[in-house]
């Protein structure tokens, strides 16, 4: 395919002590490949650092910068999502701002997208600075992914990867508002590969993703790609159902048969314990998945921005409702 323009997608949340040395990374790169046109397309997920007041200045230097200020936290799914809506390159790159992932590995996966694939994922080989604790945690998370996702999942893969503008029009028609990136990706088919690299150290600031956010993070994951959870529910009632059954024989034989009068009080106690947590565990799996379509039938959009800057909506090609609510807005600013 021909290339002739690359977008670097770049959700960004508080990344103020990051944002003057990823600039200077990524704008070497593409002096790098003078072939190329850029733009640099940054979503401000609602900062509160001063990482709009950089991004901002930044943007007025360089026309290549263009910034989405979310007016309020959303998430770096849906982050990603809006930079993608927004995006006008024939290749599309997502990295994150702290430069843990490198931004010179785009050469690496321009000549994968040269040799004819379509989606380049990045697989991070090891992942210096970081604990033990969240090195088992994500080993773990994809090894329940696998085992639950009815599609393929790819280990120890982030959501640094590079796609083309056919991936970017399939991807950006799945408006759920519970976003697993990971897992459309690895589901929406085309031609994709792997490359590897070392992974860096957060160059500076604080991670945004702290257990409490993994956490939700996982779960997400689990209940927006995979119905494994119900099919458990199903397969454990059918498991107590036949304990239970084989328990009421033995009492049967007990009563009638070995003439036991005295109740197995402390058995009684111990099955209603279980059974009632049972219970009200499986109907907190099924409640989430109501959750899910109460909050998806509401219809409201993935995101709304405050402002934005160097954006040109004649450049976008895409009619997603949310883009259409941002250019209503600004119409309305220039007519007033």
């Amino acid at each position: 395919m021909e290339i002739r323009k690359i977008t670097y997608v770049i959700p960004c949340y508080d990344e103020s002590e990051v944002l003057p040395e990823f600039y200077r990374r990524v704008t070497r790169v593409a002096g790098e490949l003078r072939e190329y046109e850029f733009e640099f397309l940054f979503v401000n997920d609602g900062s509160n650092d001063g990482t709009s007041e950089i991004l901002n200045a930044i943007a007025e230097k360089d026309t290549r910068v263009k910034i989405l200020h979310f007016a309020k936290n959303q998430g770096h799914q849906i982050a990603i999502t809006a930079g993608m809506d927004f995006a006008t390159g024939d290749v599309i790159v997502v990295i994150d701002a702290d430069l843990q992932d490198p931004p010179e590995l785009v050469k690496e996966m321009l000549e994968k997208i040269k040799e004819g694939f379509e989606v380049v994922h990045a697989r991070r080989r090891k992942r210096p600075g970081e604990t033990f604790f969240k090195l088992f945690t994500a080993a773990l998370f994809y090894r329940l992914m696998s085992w639950a996702s009815s599609g393929p999942t790819i280990e120890n893969c982030g959501d640094f990867r590079a796609f083309t503008k056919p991936v970017l029009r399939a991807v950006s028609g799945f408006r759920e508002r519970h976003r697993f990136m990971r897992g459309i990706f690895s589901y929406i088919g085309f031609r994709q590969c792997i490359i590897e690299y070392d992974r860096d150290v957060r160059y500076a600031g604080n991670t945004k993703y702290p257990f409490r956010k993994m956490l939700g993070f996982a779960i997400n994951a689990m209940l927006s790609f995979s119905a494994s959870p119900i099919k458990t529910i199903t397969w454990l009632s059918f498991v107590l159902w036949g304990s239970g059954l084989i328990y009421l024989g033995k009492s049967l034989v007990d009563h009638f048969v070995y003439k036991v009068t005295v109740p197995g009080w402390t058995s009684l106690v111990i099955l209603l314990v279980f059974l009632t947590g049972t219970n009200l565990f499986c109907l907190g799996i099924i409640g989430s998945y109501i959750i899910r379509i109460f909050e998806q039938g509401q219809s409201r959009p993935l995101y709304w921005l405050c402002d934005t800057k160097n954006i040109n909506f004649k450049e976008i090609d895409k009619n997603s409702r949310e883009i259409e609510e941002v250019k209503l807005y600004y119409n309305s600013l220039n007519n007033t």
